[in-house]
């Protein structure tokens, strides 16, 4: 972990100006300094991001938007089973933006400029006008089928190519994030089985032990796998979309990068597919369920034909990890958009669905995965 920082975190304006007014750094762009406003995007836990409007009658415009994104990260204490844990991720998110791979649609911001004392980033501006995924298959009116096949293309052949560059050793030894795998060993396989079990008392001794095993495996995985490096947050809400003025695709930004670290593709394919899945299934448009399933097929495909093998089991892990994502994850994520029983329906699905990955009979369900069968 680098030195505790002693900013304290931005998240107010009169915070983030009397920052901008306190950088002496000649390298700090001129732009940056005055901006006309500033609105703040998130405070999160450990973090704030906040976007600035420029004044780009003073100064060279950098952006295309005439916007950008500042993000100040602080670490962030926290407890797990009585034990104390520092969720410190800097500085794997700087380095993720100068580092991954882009596509011609699908790319992290540029990083313009970074304060490595205070932990500050200045970074490109989605835009304005981007929504996250999330929001976009759980508004009113949504884009058409296609249009989320697309966006799943182009996120499947992103990930085929970013988990191709995460293979290098050298790479996965420059991401060794301790810290991100501490969080993702516990964040859902540190919950799943008492969530599980506390819904479904009646749960038999033998699935009871299977998933109890699963999550034993899952957590070593998280502290110790080394296959490839992955985003490591890689859902809905971390992917930005920008449409035409017709409605189709123009570009998709992925942030928030700090829990980037050397894991599995099913880990990062299961949490977007569950995601997608739950927007789904709450979203009140009824053409959200056949988007999101587009999404997922398009997504699978096109990672499929671009990697050089599926590994043996992918599509049972993908099963399992989504279900267990769903049974954690989907009363928290979509608390506004249910009630109790449709959380129970959500649950009762995702369950059945955990109940076939482990072989068991049941009636079974498309949830557009079928493409990662090896």
């Amino acid at each position: 972990m680098a030195d505790t920082p002693n900013l304290e975190l931005l998240k107010s304006k009169e915070q983030v100006q009397a920052y901008l007014d306190s950088i002496t750094d000649p390298s700090f762009p001129e732009a940056f300094r005055s901006p006309l406003s500033s609105f703040n995007i998130t405070n999160g836990i450990g973090n704030a991001v906040h976007r600035l409007v420029l004044n780009t009658s003073i100064s060279n415009n950098l952006t295309s938007t005439g916007t950008v994104i500042l993000k100040h990260s602080n670490p962030y204490i926290f407890n797990i089973d009585g034990q104390k844990f520092t969720w410190d991720l800097w500085p794997f998110e700087a380095n993720a933006l100068r580092d991954v791979p882009h596509t011609g649609v699908v790319k992290a911001p540029k990083l313009y400029w970074v304060d490595h004392v205070n932990r500050v980033m200045f970074t490109e501006d989605a835009g304005p006008q981007s929504q996250n995924l999330k929001d976009l298959l759980l508004s009113d009116e949504i884009p058409q089928p296609k249009v989320f096949s697309k966006i799943g293309e182009e996120l499947g052949a992103y990930l085929a190519q970013l988990h191709s560059w995460g293979r290098d050793k050298k790479i996965l030894e420059k991401y060794e994030n301790k810290d991100s795998r501490v969080i993702a060993s516990w964040r859902t396989y540190g919950r799943f089985e008492d969530a599980l079990i506390k819904t479904y008392p009646e749960l038999s001794e033998n699935l009871k032990q299977k998933v109890a095993a699963y999550c034993a495996q899952e957590k070593e995985k998280a502290l110790h796998g080394n296959e490839i490096v992955i985003m490591g947050d890689f859902w809905t809400g971390n992917v930005l979309v920008n449409l035409t003025e017709t409605g189709e695709l123009e570009s998709l930004y992925i942030v928030d990068w700090e829990m980037v670290r050397p894991a599995d593709a099913a880990t990062e394919l299961s949490q977007m597919l569950a995601e997608v899945w739950e927007a789904g299934e709450f979203s009140k448009n009824p053409n959200a369920k056949p988007g999101a399933k587009s999404l997922s097929e398009g997504l699978c495909s096109a990672y499929r034909s671009q990697v050089e093998k599926i590994p043996e089991g992918m599509l049972k892990e993908v099963m399992l990890a989504a279900g267990a994502h769903i049974v954690v994850w989907g009363e928290i994520g979509f608390a506004v958009y249910g009630d109790e029983g449709k959380f129970k329906e959500v649950k009762d699905k995702a369950t059945q669905f955990i109940r076939e990955a482990f072989g068991e009979e049941v009636e079974s369900q498309d949830w557009g995965f079928g493409a990662l069968k090896s």
